[in-house]
């Protein structure tokens, strides 16, 4: 057999057969280069992998509760740490909020907005709602007996002056109702109130509600089969909104996925009632998951490993880095996070590495704030921001970036392949070490990518800047029915993967 060119993954692309599929990218995902022919197709285009940012630090460490939300309001950044709200100046320094009680329970993620005078901040799914008006009022619980007799809120949003919010009383079982307050023009600089009493029920469905958002000005609803939404007709009392009928879409959210709907690349992007990912486009609910990424959905939801999913996002938006837009799906009670690339449609997987042990991504939280994009941590008090010139997270050396990449497997008709050779073309980097070439790990697997094993030979270096000589070169690998390569950047480097060549000669039965 003549020298052969391994098929470089551009997605994340695991089947429950591995033999059909055991493609998975890890920490990095495809740029492509640009069209060398008019007719080039995109299977054939020159592409390469680029590594997924680090985290530096940006507010300092000594706190041990997650930071479960965080938002701008008329300038000021505001981060819920634990049970407590705080403000975040421009140099990463906390400032408790006066009055701020611990009464903020739970430590998973909250759900925040404002209406420019009155910062809202949801537990979700609870009748435990704050809010702070800083020249109004200060910080204080929102306890209006309309509030509380819908059974508080799953979710919050704002849209034309008003916070609207899904109403919790289905018994936990989503809700056939929404509500929203008077109005800035009625609280003014105070708390939000809600003496109109503007409570709606479904118009066009007859499944509940479970997830909310406000895109283009239009409160959109999903429900467990269908979603409609709600515009501003400014009626004279009560609520402005009215049913929108051109709104309605044949798919709702998936009941345990509410929090999975994120604001990204002028739409939004969610885990829909089928399991499936879809994108709003128009009104069309277009599918965007594959057939692999709606294995490990199906999977999570055989386990009941569906339960506090979430897309790392804000009501303003969702990652984008190197102009590239980013849905950062996590599954937490599953240990999964995936990641779609707006710009390549590709999927591919994220993880930290927290005690040794590598979990879901680490983020929480989201905001793009004073030119950064703030993440904050799931594992501690800390707010950081995505920095491709480090490859930890938080400033621990102990918690790498883990950028890795499996191949689909050589397979030639059940016969045995000897592998001669197989050399990574990487680009040199810098790694953690001034002078000292980052390092690269070749790992083999004989079950289809089920497990992985050393290839036996030395860990190669990929180099330093400028070493256009360097080759990370294995020889003699042996002989295998089928093989999968892992190929796992150990040291940090913000690499570009180019190629896998690999020299290979026919075997006996």
């Amino acid at each position: 057999m003549a020298p052969k060119t391994v098929p470089l993954p551009l997605a994340t692309y695991q089947l429950p057969d591995l033999r059909a599929g055991s493609k998975r990218l890890i920490g990095c995902y495809p740029e492509l280069a640009q069209q060398t022919q008019p007719d080039d197709t995109f299977s054939n285009n020159p592409a390469s992998l680029r590594r997924w940012p680090g985290i530096s630090t940006f507010t300092p460490a000594g706190f041990t509760n997650p930071i479960r939300g965080m938002w701008e309001m008329a300038g000021v950044v505001y981060a819920v740490l634990g049970f407590d709200l705080y403000t975040v100046s421009a140099s990463g320094v906390f400032t408790i909020v006066p009055g701020s009680n611990s009464g903020l329970i739970g430590n998973g993620f909250v759900r925040m907005t404002d209406n420019q005078a009155c910062l809202v901040i949801l537990v979700p799914g609870t009748d435990t709602c704050y809010t702070y008006c800083p020249n109004g009022g200060g910080f204080q619980q929102l306890t209006s007996a309309f509030f509380l007799n819908l059974g508080g809120a799953i979710d919050c949003w704002y849209c034309d002056t008003f916070i609207v919010f899904l109403a919790n009383n289905n018994g936990g079982n989503g809700s056939y109702t929404f509500f929203n307050d008077d109005g800035k023009q009625v609280s003014g600089n105070n708390q939000i109130t809600f003496t109109t009493a503007a409570s709606f029920s479904r118009q066009f469905g007859t499944d509940p509600f479970y997830g909310m958002c406000v895109d283009h000005r239009q409160p959109l609803f999903f429900g467990s089969r269908s979603t409609e939404g709600f515009v501003n007709t400014g009626n004279a009392t009560g609520s402005p909104f009215s049913a929108a009928p051109d709104t309605i879409m044949p798919y709702g959210v998936h009941p345990k996925c509410a929090f999975t709907i994120a604001n990204q690349d002028n739409t939004f992007i969610w885990v829909a009632n089928d399991l499936t990912v879809r994108r709003r486009e128009g009104q069309t609910p277009v599918r965007i998951s594959t057939a692999a990424i709606e294995a490990i959905l199906l999977n999570a939801n055989k386990q009941g490993n569906l339960v506090g999913s979430y897309a790392l996002a804000s009501p303003a938006g969702s990652p984008t880095w190197a102009g590239h837009p980013f849905y950062i799906l996590t599954l937490p009670a599953a240990g999964v996070t995936i990641g779609y690339d707006c710009v390549t449609q590709q999927w591919f997987s994220i993880v930290s590495v927290v005690g040794g042990q590598e979990i879901q991504f680490r983020g929480l939280s989201y905001l793009n704030a004073f030119g950064k994009q703030l993440i904050g941590d799931s594992q501690s008090g800390q707010i950081g921001y995505l920095d491709d010139q480090v490859q930890t997270e938080f400033g621990n050396a102990n918690a790498p970036v883990v950028c890795a990449l499996t191949t689909q497997p050589l397979y030639d008709g059940n016969n045995r392949i000897i592998v001669r050779r197989l050399e990574a073309v990487i680009t040199a980097g810098a790694g953690p070490t001034p002078g000292v070439a980052p390092k690269v790990d070749l790992m083999l697997s004989t079950n289809w990518g089920q497990t992985y094993d050393a290839s036996g030979d030395d860990t190669q270096t990929l180099g330093l800047p400028g070493d256009t000589d360097n080759r990370a070169i294995w020889w003699n690998l042996g002989q295998y029915y089928s093989l999968v390569f892992m190929v796992r950047i150990t040291d940090a480097s913000t690499t570009f993967t180019v190629a896998l060549e690999a020299d290979l000669e026919p075997g006996k039965w």
